[in-house]
């Protein structure tokens, strides 16, 4: 289904950006654990501040991978397993939050699984659109 990359510049640029956002997630979970360990102070909200600004940073890398590739086709896929994965978690979250605010006997949901979701709802999304439309040659 992925076509390979010639131009040099172009599988710089993809790493970099594969890069960047595994970073960004492994230091979003590192964030907000520390965050979570010390519930208060001023060190706690920065690490929380610093735990979505991560997150965010992931996000957009993400926007600049899918933008930067050629294929029209693959783009859209990519676009479209987003946006659905987006949708379930975001569905999800709010389902779980009305839940959570009438039950008093149902745990609250860690922020942190919130991201791990998304990213997996994302891979699952991926792997259905992709195997969904593919190309009689694979």
């Amino acid at each position: 289904m992925c076509q390979a990359i010639r131009n040099s510049a172009d599988l710089r640029f993809r790493r970099r950006c594969q890069v960047t956002a595994s970073s960004c997630l492994v230091l979003f979970i590192v964030c907000s654990q520390f965050s979570l360990r010390h519930p208060t102070g001023p060190f706690s909200l920065a690490l929380a501040g610093l735990a979505g600004a991560f997150f965010f940073a992931e996000v957009v890398s993400v926007g600049f991978l899918i933008f930067r590739i050629r294929d029209e086709f693959q783009r859209i896929l990519l676009t479209r397993s987003f946006v659905w994965a987006t949708i379930i978690t975001m569905a999800f979250t709010t389902i779980w939050g009305f839940i959570e605010l009438h039950s008093h006997s149902l745990g609250q949901l860690p922020i942190l699984s919130i991201p791990a979701l998304l990213v997996c709802t994302t891979a699952a999304a991926k792997l259905l659109i992709f195997r969904q439309y593919r190309s009689p040659r694979d």
